[in-house]
């Protein structure tokens, strides 16, 4: 227990069998459960996962038969600890990533009532050391775009998986829409706006060790970036039936100018055009601003979203 509340790690694991010992040995004392989701592993991730549960009562290890992504494994990591009644439910990656002396900084606006949601952000300057200057660059990039895809202005580093939410909130979303693979962190943020829970950046240091990457990042942010356009079309749309805010108007007449705006420049016209990007900027600020009016009026100082 932590405060009264019960918190459950979700610890998705994939070939991971030289760090996931690590990982699972410094899961602080006060978290209820651990739930380690071996996606189907070629390596011995699976039996020293196993092994340790033997040895520590609050590990459950679930094992995926077919690799199903990092997503995926989060799901179900999340399907079960909800099931079992934890209250706010947490990530550390089995890469020994995520440095569990900040489990608490995620956990306590939850706690105290000020958030639903909140993910660790290592885009601060001297932050994101050991970060290679394409990976940064690449987060930078994709923060950028991430940004108006969730609605989230405030919010850094979406490709950060150390994050924390409540299972009230959690229990808002379809978790079985979730996108299964490694854009899930960003289809997250963007499921969560759908629903308007608050979110809250704590700012981490990068932790970096042993571990090794298969992510080809090239590929990656040109992936990440369409699902990110389709989902912001899609999270425009929903919002602007559930809400029917002037801002969604302003976003979806913006979005019809451009296009129409993109095809008149073939003909000399450009005030279409012109006039899509001011409507889409416009709408940009007015959602901005209303992210902050939220906070302002739940009596939380939109500063404070950004712990230092």
């Amino acid at each position: 227990m932590y405060r009264e509340k019960r918190i459950a790690v979700v610890v998705p694991a994939h070939n991971e069998e030289l760090l996931i010992l690590d990982t699972l040995e410094t899961v602080p004392d006060f978290v209820d459960r651990v739930y380690v989701i071996d996606d189907c592993s070629k390596d011995a991730t699976l039996e020293r996962a196993r092994a340790h549960a033997k040895k520590d009562a609050r590990v459950t290890v679930i094992h995926h038969e077919v690799n199903g992504g990092v997503g995926a494994s989060i799901t179900t990591g999340f399907k079960a600890a909800l099931i079992d009644g934890t209250d706010i439910l947490t990530v550390m990656a089995g890469d020994n990533q995520m440095d569990p002396v900040h489990l608490p900084t995620l956990i306590d606006p939850i706690v105290e009532g000020k958030a639903d949601f909140t993910k660790g952000s290592r885009l601060k300057p001297g932050y994101w050391k050991g970060m290679s200057n394409w990976r940064l660059f690449g987060n930078m990039l994709l923060n950028l775009i991430n940004k108006i895809a969730s609605g989230y202005w405030i919010i850094s580093d979406p490709q950060n998986g150390y994050i924390a939410i409540s299972s009230t909130g959690l229990s808002k979303m379809d978790l079985n829409s979730l996108y299964p693979r490694y854009a899930f962190e960003n289809d997250m943020m963007i499921k969560a706006n759908v629903h308007e829970l608050r979110m809250f950046n704590i700012f981490i240091p990068a932790k970096y060790g042993s571990e090794t990457s298969d992510i080809k990042y090239g590929s990656f942010i040109l992936s990440t970036s369409y699902f990110l356009f389709k989902s912001f079309i899609w999270r425009i749309i929903v919002k602007l039936l559930i809400y029917r805010r002037l801002v969604y108007f302003g976003y979806v007449l913006g979005m019809l100018c451009l296009v129409l705006g993109a095809v008149m420049i073939f003909f000399g016209e450009w005030n279409i055009l012109l006039l899509g990007f001011v409507l889409f900027i416009f709408s940009c600020i007015g959602e901005y601003k209303h992210e902050i009016r939220s906070l302002t009026e739940d009596n939380t100082n939109p500063t404070s979203m950004v712990k230092r």
